[in-house]
C-alpha cells in the first residue's frame, strides 16, 4: 500500500501544486480577507496588516505551488530506494499493550476535566476561541494565540457547548496522541520494553496530565515534536521524498500549533546538518531532506501564517511595559520551579542527584549507540534557553515541555543500564542483573502513579475566592483588584469589583467604604508592576484568606480592610 501511495504522490503534487498557483493568481486580497470577515468592522490599521498579510498570502502561494510543482517532476521519485529495514515489527501484544495504555491515559487526562480554569485558558478563551474562526484566522495580537489549538478549542465548543472541558478536550487529544507519537519514535530507535515504559511513564507523569488538562497549546507541540522527530529520524536513515514532505507538514503544523516549534525545527536542521557531514561518503541522496523536508517547512509555516505575519512582526519587535517580569526572566528561577513542581518532597534533592546520575548514564549509552536522541534534546533546548534569555523573554518552565519525551528516553536508558554497569563492578554476568532494569521501571511508573491525585483540582482558584468574598461581602463593601487577577474577575467572571492600577485610586475607594476587599495573584507580577499597591496592602490590610491551586506561582489572595469598627469573623 505504501509503495502504491508512494507512485502517485507525485500526482497528488503535481495537482495541488497547480491549485495553489491558480488561487495565487486569481483570489484577489480584498476577497480573501471579506471571505473571513467583514471588511467595514475591521480597525483601519489591522486592515492594513491584513492587506499586506493577504498579498504576501498570494505571493507565497505562488511560490509555494511552483516548488512544489519542480519537486514533482524530479527524478528522485523514480530512482531505487533500499528496502526499509529500519522499521520496527509491531506485534499483536504490542498494539494491545500501547492500546490499554493510551485508554488509560485517556481516562486520567478526562477525569476532572471541569475544574477551574487559570488565566492562560481564560485569555485564550475571551480573545480567541469565543470568536468566529475568521476572526481567529486572522488576529495575532499575543504570544497566547496558539492558531490550531485556537481553531479547534473553538470547533469543541461549537459541538458540545462552552465548558471548562470542552475548552480542555483539543489539549486532551493531543496528549494521548502524544504518547502514540513517543512510542513510534521509540521503537523506531529502542526495543519494545523501553518504548512501552516509556509510553507507560508519560501516561502517568503529573507534568503530562497537567498539561493535558490544560486549554493550550503545549501538548499540541509536544505531538508535533515528536511525530516529526519520528519523521525526521525514518527520512535520516531512508531519504525518500515521501517520508520528508511528510516532515514538512508535520513541522509546519507543530509552529501553526505554537511557535517553539520553530527552534524544534533549527534543532533538526542542525542535525540533518550533522548528519550529512557524518556519512557524506555513502549519503549521496542528502540533499532530499532539505529539497523535500525544510524548504517545504519554511514555505507552508509561511503559509499558515502569511495573513497575520505583520502583526506577528509588531508583536515580536514591541517592548510593552510589564512584557517582562524580573523574577520569571531568571534561570535560576525557572529550574526552582521545576523542581518545586515535581513534588517529591523532603529527600527531593537526593531523588535529583541520583536522577541526574541515571540521566547521565542514559545520555552516555545513548552516545555510545551514535543515536540522535542527545541532539534531539539538547540542541533545540539550548536554542530555546538561550533565544528566551537574549531577547529578555520571560523564561517559563512551560517552554521547555516540548522535549518531555526525549528527557524519558534518556533516563530510561540510564536505568535499563545501570544494572549492567552494577554487574561489571560486581564482575558478575549483566544477564543475571537484567531483571533489575525492568524493576527499576515499573517502580518508576508506580512512584509516579503515586503523584496522580495532587494534579486534579482547579489550576487558579479564581472561583472559590469570588464566592468566599461574595459570601462574606457586606452591604457598602467594595471590592477591588490589580494585575492579573483584574482580567479573570472583569473579563471572565464580569464582576462589578472594580479594577485598581496605583495607589491614589485605592485609598479614594478606601475613603468611600467602611471596609474594602482586595484580591491579586501572581506576586512577581506585582511586585514588578505595581509594587506600591503591593506595599500597601501588605502594611495596611489583613490577608484574610489563601486560594491556591495546581498552577505553582498561581495562589489567589484575599486582603481585607476594615473601617467599620466591626469586628466580623470571616474565615
Amino acid at each position: 500500500m505504501m509503495k502504491k501511495f508512494h507512485r502517485i504522490l507525485p500526482n497528488m503534487l503535481t495537482v495541488l501544486s497547480a491549485g495553489f498557483i491558480l488561487t495565487g493568481l486569481l483570489l484577489s486580497g480584498d476577497a480573501l480577507i471579506a471571505l473571513l470577515r467583514d471588511p467595514a468592522a475591521i480597525p483601519a490599521a489591522l486592515l492594513s496588516d491584513l492587506q499586506t498579510g493577504a498579498l504576501l498570502f498570494r505571493a507565497n502561494l505562488i511560490v509555494l505551488g511552483g516548488a512544489g510543482l519542480l519537486l514533482s517532476r524530479l527524478r528522485v521519485w523514480n530512482a531505487p530506494t533500499p528496502p526499509d529495514t529500519s522499521s520496527p515489527v509491531f506485534s499483536r501484544g504490542e498494539w494491545l499493550a500501547l492500546g490499554l495504555i493510551l485508554l488509560a491515559a485517556l481516562g486520567l487526562r478526562l477525569y476532572r476535566l471541569n475544574t477551574g480554569l487559570w488565566l492562560d485558558e481564560m485569555t485564550t478563551y475571551i480573545n480567541y476561541v469565543q470568536k468566529p474562526f475568521g476572526i481567529i484566522a486572522t488576529t495575532y495580537d499575543s504570544q497566547n494565540q496558539h492558531f490550531l489549538f485556537s481553531f479547534l478549542a473553538r470547533l469543541s465548543t461549537l459541538v458540545f457547548g462552552d465548558g471548562a472541558w470542552s475548552l480542555r478536550l483539543p489539549a486532551v487529544l493531543f496528549g494521548v496522541g502524544s504518547i502514540a507519537a513517543f512510542y513510534l519514535l521509540a521503537r523506531q530507535l529502542t526495543d519494545r520494553r523501553e518504548s512501552l515504559l516509556g509510553a507507560g511513564l508519560m501516561a502517568l507523569t503529573y507534568h503530562h496530565i497537567w498539561f493535558s488538562q490544560n486549554a493550550r497549546g503545549y501538548t499540541g507541540l509536544l505531538f508535533w515534536t515528536l511525530l516529526s522527530s519520528w519523521l525526521l529520524v525514518r527520512g535520516l536513515r531512508r531519504p525518500t521524498p515521501g517520508l520528508w514532505l511528510g516532515y514538512a507538514v508535520t513541522a509546519s503544523l507543530g509552529v501553526f500549533t505554537q511557535m517553539t516549534m520553530l527552534f524544534v525545527i533549527a534543532g533538526h536542521f542542525i542535525i540533518y546538518l550533522l548528519d550529512l557531514l557524518r556519512r557524506r561518503a555513502v549519503r549521496p541522496r542528502g540533499w532530499v531532506g532539505l529539497a523535500y523536508g525544510f524548504v517545504p517547512a519554511g514555505l507552508l509555516t509561511l503559509q499558515l501564517h502569511a495573513l497575520v505575519f505583520p502583526q506577528i512582526l509588531a508583536d515580536f519587535t514591541k517592548r510593552t511595559e510589564g512584557a517582562s517580569y524580573g523574577e520569571w526572566q531568571n534561570p535560576l528561577w525557572t529550574v526552582l520551579e521545576i523542581i518545586q513542581s515535581i513534588r517529591i518532597g523532603a529527600a527531593g534533592w537526593v531523588v535529583i542527584a541520583a536522577g541526574l546520575i541515571v540521566f547521565g548514564i542514559g545520555v552516555a549509552s545513548w552516545r555510545r549507540d551514535r543515536s540522535v536522541v542527545p541532539q534531539l534534546f539538547f540542541i533545540p533546548t539550548v536554542i530555546v534557553a538561550a533565544v528566551t534569555i537574549a531577547t529578555g523573554h520571560n523564561i517559563w518552565p512551560r517552554l521547555f515541555f516540548f522535549a518531555m519525551g526525549f528527557g524519558l528516553l534518556i533516563a530510561l536508558r540510564g536505568v535499563m543500564v545501570l544494572p549492567v554497569l552494577l554487574a561489571r563492578l560486581r564482575q558478575v554476568d549483566p544477564q543475571q542483573l537484567a531483571w533489575l532494569g525492568t524493576a527499576m521501571g515499573i517502580a518508576i511508573l508506580l512512584a509516579a502513579s503515586a503523584l496522580i491525585p495532587f494534579v486534579y483540582g482547579p489550576k487558579q482558584d479564581y472561583h472559590t475566592a469570588m464566592v468566599f468574598v461574595e459570601i462574606h461581602r457586606q452591604p457598602g463593601d467594595a471590592v477591588t483588584t490589580t494585575g492579573l487577577a483584574a482580567f479573570a474577575y472583569t473579563r471572565y467572571y464580569q464582576t462589578d469589583w472594580q479594577e485598581v492600577e496605583s495607589v491614589d485610586a485605592l485609598e479614594a475607594i478606601r475613603q468611600d467604604a467602611p471596609r474594602t476587599w482586595f484580591l491579586y495573584t501572581f506576586p512577581p507580577h506585582m511586585r514588578a508592576l505595581y509594587p506600591d499597591i503591593l506595599n500597601r496592602v501588605e502594611q495596611e490590610f489583613t490577608l484574610v484568606e489563601e486560594f491556591p491551586g495546581t498552577l505553582n506561582g498561581g495562589t489567589v489572595f484575599v486582603y481585607l480592610s476594615d473601617k467599620s469598627g466591626v469586628q466580623t469573623a470571616v474565615k
